[in-house]
């Protein structure tokens, strides 16, 4: 696997890229979703033989469109994961609730956990409810499990208050949700994989639903345990970074020194776990997440490469890895290719393959955080077709890459379509699904936006009053 990982761009020529077009072109776009959301491809799962494929064919395509490698001579950020691989089931057992046996909760059902570190069982673990601020602990203590509501969001932040940033230092950190119930009893619990940064140190999180919840949160739970076997091996992966040096303008030769990060994730979840049936898809192909991402940004690439210099500098960034939890950009943000400082905005691309009717229907894009920064009311200003997200209460500002970007105090945003697509995450997000007129439209409000963002006639900024991270 390393050594695919790390093969050079003549890897996989055979893959053909679309005609060169100075415009979003709807042919080169379907072109690009059907390498990308091919079967071939397995569903471009972290780490795997696709991954490394896609990367390749994406650095190619910018190779092609006259934008310079990234990092350095190259086009490739190495992202140093470690994936776990776990045998069946992880176990918890709780002591207390009126019961002087340990009881098993049943994963999937009662709890499921995000494991953070490496795949060994805690010892047994002293709770401590975290109803308010002043319940949390003077000190990180190894054995303990705090256990904290997942409706009250601001007991997450009285973490880092107090210098516990993502509860390191902690046993294992346990979230309940009283009213949420997990899958139907009976389903497999097959082998499963999963991956973070290598550099990454927490304690996993877990999360208790029903009437466990309760009982952990009513302070019934006096002690638990988390139960597990697995193996853990270094896996890496990398992002795919390209750049357009900019040239300022006469009146400000400085902004060429200012970056904007264009970016989109190209992984997605893979293969449906467990025995397939014979005849049965498990192939989850990801057109519209984030395949149609990557095709516009692909397109934006060869539309700024092929005209004249941009003021600003721009960044191409492919983000690896979103959906095991936006680890390519994490790493991105902490491992930059042009400092921090220079960056005045992320523009993201999320899910652009299928109309979105409550926005408005074909062509009607929506930026998060639209009332958060000046973006919004400056694309509508100059004619863009682009409104406001329509969901709020789903939270998809915070749910793509740009919220890496936003935690580093950068403007950061994603434009996207994607709130209503049935085949999210399905087997069923093929390329054919996708309405092209759309993505093309799409993505030239994408590409007019970024020519806007990088003539440096604009410059992004928070709306003062408005949040920065959390819920408006």
């Amino acid at each position: 696997m390393i050594l695919i990982a790390l093969l050079p761009l003549a890897f996989l020529a055979q893959d053909p890229l679309p005609k060169a077009d100075p415009e979003v072109s709807r042919s080169s776009l379907r072109h690009h979703l059907e390498f990308l959301a091919s079967d071939e491809l397995k569903g471009r799962g972290t780490a795997t033989p696709e991954s490394a494929r896609v990367s390749a064919y994406i650095a190619r395509s910018l190779e092609r469109s006259g934008v310079q490698p990234g990092q350095g001579k190259s086009y490739f950020q190495s992202v140093p994961l470690l994936t776990t691989s776990f045998d069946g089931p992880h176990r918890l057992s709780v002591w207390g609730a009126g019961k002087g046996e340990a009881h098993t909760l049943e994963e999937g059902v009662e709890f499921s956990v995000s494991i953070q570190g490496a795949p060994n069982s805690t010892a047994v673990l002293r709770t401590v409810v975290v109803e308010n601020e002043e319940d949390l602990p003077s000190e990180a203590d190894p054995n303990v499990a705090l256990v904290m509501h997942s409706s009250r969001r601001k007991s997450f932040g009285w973490l880092e208050d107090h210098g516990f940033k993502d509860g390191v230092g902690f046993g294992l950190i346990v979230r309940v949700r009283p009213t949420r119930t997990g899958q139907s009893r009976g389903l497999p619990r097959p082998r499963v994989e999963r991956a973070w940064l290598a550099a990454e140190d927490k304690p996993d999180v877990l999360t208790v639903m029903g009437e466990a919840a309760v009982d952990l949160w009513g302070g019934k739970v006096e002690r638990l345990q988390l139960s597990m076997s697995g193996e853990r091996r270094a896996t890496p992966e990398r992002n795919v970074v390209g750049v357009l040096k900019g040239v300022g303008t006469p009146e400000r030769p400085d902004l060429k020194d200012e970056v904007i990060v264009l970016s989109a994730h190209f992984d997605h979840v893979g293969l449906l776990s467990g025995e397939a049936e014979e005849g049965v898809d498990v192939i989850r192909n990801g057109a519209d997440d984030d395949a149609s991402g990557c095709a516009v940004l692909m397109e934006l690439a060869e539309a700024l490469g092929s005209g004249p210099p941009p003021a600003r500098t721009v960044v191409f960034l492919f983000c690896a890895a979103e959906e095991m939890g936006m680890w390519g950009t994490y790493y991105y943000a902490d491992n930059p290719s042009v400092p921090l400082e220079r960056i005045v905005c992320n523009l993201n691309l999320e899910m652009l393959g299928m109309p979105d009717e409550l926005a408005g229907g074909v062509g009607k894009v929506w930026l998060t955080g639209f009332e958060r920064t000046n973006l919004g009311p400056l694309f509508v200003s100059a004619g863009f077709d682009v409104g406001p997200d329509m969901r709020p209460e789903q939270n998809f500002f915070a749910r793509s890459d740009n919220i890496v970007f936003v935690k580093k105090g950068i403007v950061g945003q994603t434009l996207s379509t994607g709130g209503d697509n049935p085949n999210y995450h399905q087997v069923t997000d093929e390329a054919d699904t996708l309405d092209y007129e759309h993505m093309q439209r799409c993505g030239q409000a994408a590409l007019e936006a970024a020519r806007l963002l990088t003539s440096g006639q604009v410059t992004p900024a928070w709306n003062e009053g408005e949040p920065k991270l959390g819920r408006r």
